[in-house]
């Protein structure tokens, strides 16, 4: 079988960032923009895996939202033409209880071209929230369960605050892969093919 122009091995990519998405997560997300390509992709984080979401969804548009400087430019340099929006993140995450109902705090401010576009595909990968003096991810999931989106992703929900910021912002997740939730807001082919 010919390989897709847009095909991407992630086994090369596990292996060279052992310590981000397993095999199966990337996979699933890979799969799940590959079946809205051309399309809306809104990515929380830059990191070794941004060029392969970019080569998934040739044609569409895809926009990384960023608060490490160091990782824009890391990411600018090989891939100059590549949508990074900076954000602030004003929260850390030993706040998270406390913040949980406190949405006004939760809102992070983003430009009208992130809050104004359908999102297909919405992949919620940052900012740090393993330690308490991260950011902590309270502020990316609440602000892109606002966002209008088909489908959302937040990896790393293995970890307590994030699962919380998951079920209390964007409901019961419809796939569990690994550490990665999936919410779709819409029946497509996708969902029946993965059931």
């Amino acid at each position: 079988m010919k390989e897709r122009k847009n095909e991407v091995d992630f086994q090369e990519l596990v292996n060279s960032n052992p310590k981000n998405c397993s095999l199966k997560e990337y996979q699933f997300i890979g799969a799940l923009i590959q079946s809205y390509t051309p399309c809306n992709v809104l990515v929380f984080g830059v990191g070794y895996d941004s060029p392969y979401w970019i080569k998934l969804n040739q044609g569409g548009m895809t926009w990384f939202l960023e608060n490490s400087l160091i990782w824009a430019n890391r990411i600018k340099d090989k891939i100059p033409e590549i949508q990074i929006e900076m954000v602030n993140y004003t929260t850390k995450r030993l706040q998270w209880r406390r913040l949980m109902n406190q949405a006004v705090k939760l809102a992070l401010c983003l430009p009208d071209t992130i809050l104004n576009l359908d999102w297909d595909v919405i992949f919620v990968d940052a900012p740090l929230g393993s330690n308490r003096k991260t950011p902590g991810r309270m502020q990316s999931i609440y602000s892109a369960s606002r966002l209008n989106y088909k489908h959302i992703l937040v990896h790393d929900c293995n970890r307590k605050v994030e699962r919380k910021y998951f079920k209390k912002f964007i409901g019961e997740p419809d796939n569990i892969i690994d550490k990665l939730f999936h919410k779709s807001l819409v029946q497509t082919k996708f969902n029946t093919l993965i059931a």
